[in-house]
């Protein structure tokens, strides 16, 4: 006898205790609806055990999206996203990546190549912002915007874009879809060249920095902008390149540079600037070997107040700067001893994720010890990293996607046996769990409906999935996440 056929021996056999037990306590027309439902299950298992027609089970593990068939291991990508652009002539090499966490909608820059010296940008770079849904993973829409774009930035229902090409911003309008270009320039009215980062200011001000040191003719190289008029507010003077900058809650900015003082042979500096006059407030040199001309290439502020650094050539380690003191906290060596990090990020559970690369990959450290916990394998040349919604997102700038990881404790609902798959033993497991008292690893994962209790509710929507082609679980379902409910429920030995 097939594993599938004992399952739905063991279904059957729950049938007249449930009945028995929910007639007993059925107070109301919801309580005997689902009675009725529970019995219309019971013959159309009974029909189908029979004939032999049944689905044995949906394979949760293996999934479809954007085209790329993935199958879901420990350190594998549960899922893929095409950021192919159909009508371009170029590879689209994603680069950067934000998620709307509240609506739970991402957004992904599409840069291309960097056009060689002399030749027509429009002939290798890219110029695109790509819009997807969060949840089911699905491309929604696509905005024009500059040549190479780099940096994204949400505030409220607009999507700030950067593009290195123009030392122009692209205001992306995400209610209306429409997009403005927002120029800026030096003090002297001349362009800024390679516009590389961005941040949100303390009063909703748009801060933009620039990587391209004084090759434009110019060390302004930070631009604050007002969002509704686009004028200039601010132009601050720091010699050398930045491709990344963060408003601290203490009211000051903190700049990471690279070639500070425009000298190539000089270490990277953190420095603390007041925003209001550009005066320099405090400055941490990064000692590093800096013969490959190392540059930073991204910093993550943690809740503690601590910040995490990452170079770009020179240094096989990342930085922990401790922001109240404005010093070196601790130092954490790269296992892979790739000398390139290009991003990093605060991970679930005490950890922070580190994008490595040359090695393709996505390493899990714990913040306390140090220690290598995972490697995120599946990616070449990963870019940046973001987290959201219990999964975590890398830009692969060396294939045309985006991988999808999920975080420590992330799940997919209805597995209750954390199988990987949905068949007919987990509404079995809810129902042990239900009239029997066993015990469930993952109390989310039984949530089916999301309604914050387990009752026999959740398991009539499996069956209802399973057999008769009724609505799918909740997300995190097919692929795994976190519950995005605020419930009592937890999920604590998964992952």
């Amino acid at each position: 006898m097939k594993s599938s056929e004992i399952d739905i021996l063991r279904f059957l056999r729950w049938i007249p205790p449930i009945h028995a037990q929910c007639v007993e306590s059925a107070q109301n027309s919801e309580q005997r609806g689902r009675i009725q439902l529970l019995k219309s299950f019971y013959s159309l298992l009974l029909n189908q055990f029979y004939r032999g027609h049944w689905r044995d089970s949906l394979l949760v593990g293996w999934i479809l999206v954007g085209g790329i068939p993935v199958l879901s291991l420990a350190g594998e990508p549960i899922a893929q996203i095409s950021t192919e652009i159909p009508t371009s002539n170029v590879d689209s090499h994603p680069y950067s990546i934000v998620i709307d966490d509240a609506h739970q909608y991402g957004y992904v820059s599409i840069c291309g190549d960097v056009a060689p010296l002399g030749e027509a940008v429009e002939d290798h770079s890219a110029n695109q912002v790509i819009e997807f849904d969060a949840r089911t993973l699905e491309v929604l829409r696509t905005f024009d915007v500059g040549y190479y774009p780099t940096d994204l930035l949400l505030s409220g229902s607009d999507l700030w874009v950067c593009c290195s090409t123009i030392s122009s911003l692209f205001r992306v309008d995400l209610i209306s879809g429409n997009v403005t270009a927002v120029p800026f320039s030096d003090s002297s009215g001349a362009d800024i060249g390679y516009p590389s980062g961005l941040a949100l200011g303390w009063n909703g001000e748009i801060i933009v920095s620039s990587n391209g040191g004084s090759f434009d003719g110019s060390d302004e190289n930070i631009v604050i902008l007002d969002p509704l008029t686009g004028e200039v507010l601010q132009r601050i003077e720091v010699a050398g390149g930045i491709s990344t900058v963060a408003a601290l809650e203490d009211g000051s900015l903190l700049v990471p540079v690279g070639f500070p003082g425009d000298d190539f042979t000089a270490a990277p500096q953190l420095q603390w600037i007041d925003p209001n006059d550009g005066q320099l407030l405090d400055l941490l040199v990064i000692d590093v070997e800096t013969s490959d001309f190392p540059a930073p290439s991204d910093l993550h502020v943690l809740d503690d107040q601590s910040a995490l650094l990452t170079i770009f050539g020179g240094s096989a380690v990342v930085y922990r700067i401790d922001l109240n003191s404005r010093t070196l906290l601790m130092e954490y060596p790269m296992e892979s001893s790739d000398t390139v990090q290009s991003a990093v990020t605060q991970g679930a559970a005490g950890t922070f994720l580190v994008a490595e690369y040359f090695a393709g990959t996505v390493s899990r450290y714990q913040l306390d010890s140090g220690e290598r916990i995972e490697i995120l394998t599946g990616g070449d040349l990963p870019n940046r990293i973001c987290v959201s919604g219990g999964r975590v997102y890398t830009t692969q700038q060396g294939i045309e996607s985006i991988s999808v990881h999920g975080v420590i404790g992330a799940f997919i609902r209805a597995d209750l046996n954390l199988d990987g798959q949905l068949d007919l033993a987990d509404p079995i497991r809810l129902l042990e769990h239900l009239f029997l008292g066993t015990s469930i690893d993952c109390d989310d994962s039984a949530d089916t409906n999301d309604d914050g209790t387990l009752d026999l509710s959740d398991g009539i929507q499996i069956l209802s999935f399973l057999f008769s082609q009724g609505p799918p679980p909740l997300y995190p379902f097919p692929v795994a996440g976190d519950d995005l409910s605020d419930d009592d429920l937890d999920c604590e030995t998964t992952g």
